[in-house]
């Protein structure tokens, strides 16, 4: 028998969610005295089969919530397996028990699938845990040890407390859908280009002292951490594809304008320096991204708490961003897109961005397939009216 069983989506953020698997392994085992390996389980995270013994065996459902979790066939083979123990459970004792205990990994932006509602969120004390998820305690567990090690604590007191076995499901069918996934090809993955509005070290304006956050190549520009060229582009790499996008970074030049031009429905994140923002020459390449749909484009401004010049001219900064971006600037006003203070709430607007773009481009794409109405043709007859 097995404690748990782990349902996640599979072959995306593959090291952060077997670390993840590791720990909770080890607070349950140490939770209720037994050897880590023998307390949890999960499917093989290369493949989408629905390993319904390893199920069968487990006596809790702890499924990693993310914005694509509900999309996957087999995790809602998972859920629903599980979902219908419960029910049987229940048709024979009258009982509910608490064997889903689900784990926020990534925050969807607008709303708690409604799946989700019956089952309580584990209660810890964390902020960063509720605001952006278990996924952004492990990238940065260096400054959020206390609030990882809380969290895993919450969940292994709930997986220790129900040692109740539940009634497997027989007949249980896998659906179709899953041999879809396995045989469907990763080359579906959407493009979305981060176009880097910076400077090398040596272009920079006489002005900008802080030289410490470029480097030799545009590309090399580290806002939050001087010492690591290319930290940002790294980091935007790692976000967009964990949410299953090609991510591909330019610099903002003639080549990049071009490209992110030829298809109005390309996805692109701009990825703004203030400082480049007050250079007259690049009026024109700002304006290009500027002038994007909305539906396809997005905008983050960086502008770390560590960097006393850009908090010194801040104002002058703010004017000429309005004066490069009017467009972005009127269409995301929110404050987490602009003067974004540390990597960690870069990190989380960035998300959230991204799953916006996505969920724009879907409806973009629905709405294009939705047929027009065909002129010249009879209607049918309204139901419960004869027609004449």
């Amino acid at each position: 028998m097995s404690h748990f069983y782990l349902s996640h989506v599979r072959k995306v953020d593959e090291e952060w969610v077997a670390a993840f698997f590791r720990d909770l392994s080890a607070a349950v085992g140490a939770r209720i005295g037994r050897p880590p390996e023998m307390v949890g389980t999960r499917g093989d995270p290369l493949s989408p089969d629905v390993p319904l013994d390893a199920l069968s065996r487990s006596t809790v459902l702890v499924p990693l919530l993310s914005p694509r979790y509900f999309s996957q066939s087999y995790c809602l083979a998972e859920w629903n397996y599980f979902q219908q123990r419960l029910d049987v459970h229940w048709s024979r004792t009258g009982r509910r028990v608490d064997a889903v205990v689900p784990v926020l990994w990534e925050p969807e932006p607008d709303h708690v699938p409604p799946a989700v509602l019956p089952y309580p969120p584990v209660h810890v004390s964390s902020d960063a845990y509720r605001r952006d998820g278990v996924l952004h305690l492990l990238r940065l567990r260096t400054r959020y040890q206390e609030e990882y090690a809380e969290v895993l604590k919450a969940l292994a007191d709930r997986i220790a407390a129900h040692a109740e076995r539940l009634p497997e499901v027989h007949g249980f069918r896998v659906p179709a859908a899953v041999a879809d996934v396995r045989s469907a090809s990763r080359t579906g993955r959407r493009t979305v280009d981060f176009v880097m509005a910076s400077m090398s070290r040596q272009d920079l304006p006489a002005d900008r002292q802080a030289g410490q956050f470029y480097g030799d190549r545009p590309l090399d520009w580290s806002p939050y951490a001087p010492e690591g060229k290319g930290a940002l582009a790294s980091l935007v790499t790692d976000v967009a594809t964990a949410l299953d996008l090609a991510p591909d970074v330019l610099a903002l030049d003639d080549k990049a304008v071009d490209r992110v031009g030829r298809d109005p429905d390309r996805l692109v994140v701009l990825l703004v320096d203030a400082w480049v923002a007050r250079v007259r020459e690049k009026q024109r390449l700002f304006a290009a991204v500027d002038g994007r749909p909305g539906r396809s484009t997005t905008v983050l401004e960086p502008r770390s708490e560590d960097d006393t010049e850009s908090a010194a001219r801040s104002t002058e900064l703010d004017e000429a961003v309005d004066r490069m971006l009017p467009l972005l600037r009127s269409s995301f006003a929110e404050y987490q897109r602009w003067s974004l203070p540390d990597s960690e709430r870069f990190t989380s607007a960035l998300r959230k961005a991204l799953i916006r773009l996505q969920n724009d481009a879907m409806k973009s794409v629905e709405a294009d397939r939705a047929p027009a109405p065909t002129t010249g043709l009879a209607p049918f007859p309204l139901l419960g009216r004869r027609s004449s």
